[in-house]
């Protein structure tokens, strides 16, 4: 593999795990291009979408060399999107070489993460601590705990076993409406609205949203036109599911 190739997937590796971690694709285009221009040539390109990164570096004697690659993970993790933005200028300005940057890269894509259990009671204390912020009864507050912790359990299954993108958000928005149907049959005082509200907090697509209105006033159409699809498809998927379930359970 010559340098120009190796120079290709540094960059590609980059945008993927920015891509996957949260970045908006201003951002992971810039930090591409950054990469790229260390090849001193001229009108290098990349380009990044909701789920695919294509990246080009011109070369007289061989022509062009383009490479491309989908991605289709999705998370937020600000720490490696920092950590990839810290190597990717440490490369630039010298202070590392292409073989360095690359186990750099390979060190931050397999970086432990939050545990599963860390991650579920993430869920839950979000989830009880929202209903709690919107006037919700203490009783309220551990419903919506419980639930957020079996909607945690539920999206770490989900991925683990790779099930589709918006299957998580219609399971996640039945399980809600079920579990604070049944919450409220056990305990009459308990208020539906309020434990379903602060449940479905962490499912909701707030980080899409807002990188997808960025993007669009960035001149990023087809990624903050997908973004905003995506957000919009997601939200009805949770809605849909909760619909679904107080219109089968007795309020």
């Amino acid at each position: 593999m010559d340098d120009d190739t190796k120079l290709l997937n540094l960059a590609l590796d980059a945008g993927e795990i920015m891509l996957m971690s949260g970045a908006e694709t201003q951002r992971v285009q810039d930090t591409m291009l950054r990469i790229l221009s260390v090849s001193g040539r001229k009108k290098i390109e990349a380009l990044a979408l909701s789920t695919m990164l294509i990246v080009s570096l011109p070369r007289e004697e061989k022509g062009p060399l383009s490479m491309a690659r989908g991605v289709q993970d999705r998370s937020v993790n600000f720490e490696k999107i920092c950590a990839v933005n810290a190597m990717s200028r440490s490369f630039v300005a010298g202070q590392i070489t292409l073989e360095e940057a690359t186990q750099k890269l390979l060190e931050i894509h397999y970086a432990p993460s939050f545990t599963p259990l860390q991650r579920i009671l993430g869920y839950g204390l979000t989830s009880g601590g929202f209903t709690l912020v919107y006037n919700g009864s203490f009783a309220d507050g551990i419903a919506a705990f419980v639930i957020g912790m079996i909607l945690g359990l539920m999206v770490y299954w989900n991925g683990k076993w790779k099930a589709p993108y918006f299957f998580s958000s219609f399971m996640g928005g039945v399980l809600t409406g079920i579990f604070a149907c049944l919450f409220h049959m056990l305990i009459p005082s308990t208020q539906i609205d309020m434990i379903i509200v602060g449940s479905i907090m962490p499912l909701l697509p707030g980080i899409t949203l807002t990188k997808g209105i960025r993007d669009l006033l960035e001149g990023n159409f087809i990624s903050g036109n997908s973004k905003l699809m995506e957000a919009l498809l997601v939200a009805c998927a949770i809605a849909g599911g909760v619909a679904i379930m107080l219109s089968i359970f007795p309020n």
